[in-house]
């Protein structure tokens, strides 16, 4: 399980690798207790109606040979624990679209590549980990370059896809292979 967790937080980052929410991650600028009650929130929705939606899946949709309908049934799903989610957690805070969008795409990754429940929850709750702890990156670097920038000078915009950039190049081009030697279970 932790393999799959380090895969999926960093050598396959659903932000970096996946593309999902790049432009809102950029662009997010909530408050780090606001952001943290939505990431909660985020994983609340996204683990339960993984986990339902692969139960309804493997027993329902499969023995009947309609397994390509499973997007169509997750959202549901999801729309349901995700209201659900909003009344109990997220009492007070302000939804934006990152609320419904990151959380369902990580739903249906975690839905199409887990082998098994755990592993599908697993995956779907570390793709919106992914996502809030690179648009905490993402604040940091707006926050530090904004004290070197001028008004007229580079954009915004353009030094986040250069961190953006640049932190891909560093976790595609690290040696992992420690990581496996210690998965594995140590030198044979």
């Amino acid at each position: 399980m932790i393999s799959t967790f380090i895969y999926y937080f960093l050598s396959a980052s659903a932000v970096l690798f996946y593309g999902i929410g790049i432009n809102k991650s950029i662009s997010h600028a909530d408050s780090f207790s606001s952001s943290l009650l939505t990431c909660i929130k985020s994983l609340c929705a996204t683990s339960a109606s993984t986990a339902v939606a692969y139960l309804f899946v493997n027993w329902l949709l499969v023995p009947v040979q309609l397994s390509e309908l499973y997007p169509f049934f997750a959202t549901l799903i999801f729309i349901l624990f995700t209201t659900l989610t909003e009344i109990f957690v997220g009492v007070g805070i302000s939804q934006s679209p990152i609320d419904f969008s990151i959380p369902l795409l990580s739903v249906f990754l975690g839905l199409g590549e887990g082998i098994s429940i755990a592993s599908a929850v697993l995956i779907s709750c570390t793709c919106v980990l992914s996502f809030y702890s690179m648009a905490i990156v993402f604040h940091c670097v707006r926050e530090r370059v904004s004290f070197y920038t001028d008004e007229g000078g580079l954009k915004m915009y353009c030094v986040l896809l250069l961190c953006l950039a640049l932190i891909m190049i560093a976790i595609s081009g690290f040696n992992v292979s420690w990581f496996n030697l210690y998965l594995s279970g140590g030198a044979k």
